[in-house]
């Protein structure tokens, strides 16, 4: 906090002429002192040093031991057996789920933004609400889609055809699901900003309707490859859905070895450095190709001062039809199937006498995450906002924060997880088995996300409403009240909303570091279906599910009953 008073200048200041200014403007001197040794020392735990001890033992095992002898071992093991299987079950899933999220994603932003669908609105709704449908609760879902006491038990062949879901193909389908939001949401923009100029100017020219095609797809082509790249990253990232379908069949992928490496006995903290390295050579060039699209992104811009959009096709009724159709199917098998299957086996026959003493041990996963949630995403926006706030900013620091913040965002979560394993298992960091070190955990990987929230807003606060405000007499507190804070509102809200409900769903850190006796949502999910408690981890899904959405409904009305009005306008704009 007191590093972000200084960055906003908010400090009050004094005139150095006097006794009296001259000790304002030490204490300011010692505070911003403070202020940089807090926010190092910040930095240094929740990331440097977990992060660097890990990953340097890949050539140097013992380094947290300070033994400093450098070895290949680790590598050399990597790059050879299961590891280097597992890896190449990687690429070639995240670029199978790269290729056909593409297609899916860019059909669904031509019907939003081009076409004149019937409820056309609907479709982005949709889009929405499976980005937010946590992955590892469809995993779950086609589990119990596939299992024996499942609504598919009725019939055998469709329960045998189910099976397929079970292994990579499952993993496949699961995954391309997840990322087709990413693609739709890139693409969209580039749709929604393509002006109907170029269009119109290839028919004058007499170009046919595949040049016109060509034209339209060239334009598309910044898109298109931003959103192959966040879905190709995001695969190779992914463990929850691995970790739900892939082990049971055998299946196999990067971020599992490395789960396996730490979760074993012994535990092999090289081994998985290692891998977490070569994992990280994967998911680079798709931070290349981002990079890249958008240095070249405006070789394809069409919107100017005269932007018309382009005009909607107008669809027959047969394809009206057949584009509804297509939608009502994709919905049903990405969010209704899944769910539907799970809360068939979550009130079975047995009575509701028997369903309710199961209830317990439900009831506290879901608290114990939703209590950590909370703690860990009120002080996950204390530390995004004056990131955001230095990235918004013009200088050397905010580049080195935003090239800093991409590289979180691209570093699996299974690998800080288990850097934080490590780093705090140690003599002289006793904090492995409590619920410190895993809400530590949470607000490191919550940061960049948030961070990337807040930075648009945060941008978009001129210095010349601070100059204003302090030609008509308002302190720096008063700015800050009446003018930064309304701004903020609505982005700080719901970037801590965002945050509590990613962070009750989060399973790598979760997994590795829960206290023993508290599992957390995620965890105990996993440990349901491991067990082959079915009804257990189907009751736990549908009523997490049903807790944390009545508490994002219940949060919202808290901010939209006692915010200011003034606030909540403000901070919609």
């Amino acid at each position: 906090m007191i590093a972000l008073l200084q960055a906003m200048n908010w400090l009050p200041g004094a005139d150095a002429s006097t006794a009296a200014g001259r000790r304002a403007a030490g204490l300011r001197h010692w505070v911003s002192r403070l202020g940089l040794l807090l926010a190092a020392a910040v930095f240094i735990a929740l990331w440097a040093y977990p992060l660097l001890g890990f990953l340097l033992s890949a050539a140097m095992p013992h380094l947290l031991q300070g033994d400093l002898r450098p070895t290949l071992e680790p590598m050399l093991h990597a790059v050879q057996g299961y590891e280097l299987h597992a890896l190449f079950n990687s690429l070639w899933v995240a670029l199978t789920v790269g290729a056909a999220a593409l297609p899916f994603g860019l059909w669904l932003a031509w019907l939003r933004e081009r076409t004149d669908l019937h409820g056309r609105g609907w479709i982005e709704a949709g889009v929405w609400l499976l980005l937010i449908f946590p992955d590892f609760f469809l995993a779950s879902g086609w589990m119990l889609l596939a299992a024996p006491i499942g609504p598919l038990a009725a019939w055998p062949a469709a329960l045998h055809a189910a099976q397929w879901l079970l292994g990579p193909v499952g993993i496949v389908i699961t995954l391309a699901l997840k990322v087709v939001p990413y693609v739709f949401l890139v693409a969209q923009g580039s749709l929604r900003h393509t002006s109907a100029a170029q269009q119109e100017a290839a028919r004058v020219h007499g170009l046919s309707r595949l040049w016109r095609l060509r034209l339209g797809l060239n334009a598309l082509l910044p898109a298109l490859a931003a959103g192959f790249a966040i879905a190709y990253a995001e695969s190779l990232r992914n463990f929850a859905v691995v970790a739900t379908l892939g082990a049971s069949s055998g299946f196999t992928m990067g971020t599992y070895a490395i789960y396996q490496a730490v979760n074993g006995m012994p535990l092999n903290f090289p081994l998985a450095a290692a891998t977490s390295w070569l994992l990280l050579g994967l998911v680079i060039p798709a931070l290349i190709l981002q990079n890249r699209v958008g240095q070249r992104a405006s070789q394809h811009q069409t919107l100017g001062a005269k932007h018309r959009p382009a005009a909607r096709v107008r669809l027959r009724a047969s394809h009206q039809l057949l584009h509804g159709v297509l939608l009502i199917a994709l919905g049903l098998f990405a969010l209704a199937l899944p769910s539907f299957a799970a809360l068939g086996v979550a009130w079975p026959k047995a009575g509701w006498m028997q369903i309710a003493a199961s209830l317990p041990p439900l009831l506290a996963a879901i608290g114990y995450s939703l209590q950590l949630a909370l703690v860990a995403a009120s002080l996950t926006v204390g530390i995004a906002l004056p990131i955001a706030w230095m990235i918004a900013r013009p200088g050397r620091v905010g580049r080195l924060l935003d090239v800093a913040l991409l590289a979180m965002m691209a570093l699996p979560l299974i690998v800080l997880a288990a850097a934080y394993l490590q780093a705090y298992n140690q003599p002289y960091a006793p904090l492995y088995g409590g619920s410190l070190l895993l809400g530590m955990a949470y607000v490191a990987l919550a940061v960049p996300a948030t961070s990337r929230v807040l930075m648009g807003p945060v941008a978009q606060l001129h210095r010349s409403l601070a100059d204003a405000a302090r030609v008509h007499g308002l302190s720096r507190w008063q700015t800050l009240r009446h003018i930064h804070l309304p701004l903020l509102s609505g982005a700080l809200f719901y970037g801590w909303l965002l945050a509590v409900l990613s962070i009750a769903f989060e399973l790598p850190a979760s997994e590795l570091l829960y206290p023993a006796g508290h599992p957390p949502l995620a965890v105990a999910l996993l440990q349901y279906a491991g067990g082959f408690q079915l009804h257990q981890q189907a009751r736990l899904q549908v009523l997490g599910m049903a807790v944390l959405l009545a508490f994002a409904l219940l949060a919202r009305w808290v901010y939209q009953r006692f915010t200011p009005v003034a606030w909540r306008q403000l901070g919609a704009h």
